[in-house]
């Protein structure tokens, strides 16, 4: 039994949203940005932060002390940099 020319069109419509959600799930411009917590975990020079011990972050100039084992926001943006935005109170 062959299929209908609506149920291919169906198939493949489905088959490109598919594609479409695994391609932008993996491409910084189309993921968006988020927030989400962090810990520092080592401060270094030129207004960068390490966090969660794998993760460079530049800071904002507004977060001017920054401490290990601070609880920090950081932001990614779509285009996939990433800013520690400051501290967290406590």
């Amino acid at each position: 039994m062959t299929k209908s020319a609506h149920a291919t069109t169906r198939d493949l419509t489905a088959a490109l949203k598919r594609q479409m959600q695994r391609t932008g799930s993996s491409t910084p411009s189309v993921r968006g940005a988020e927030l989400m917590l962090a810990v520092v975990t080592d401060v270094l020079t030129g207004g960068l932060v390490e966090v969660d011990g794998d993760m460079t972050v530049r800071r904002l100039a507004s977060y001017t002390t920054p401490a290990d084992g601070d609880l920090i926001l950081v932001g990614r943006f779509g285009n996939g940099n990433w800013v520690a935005i400051g501290r967290l109170a406590t």
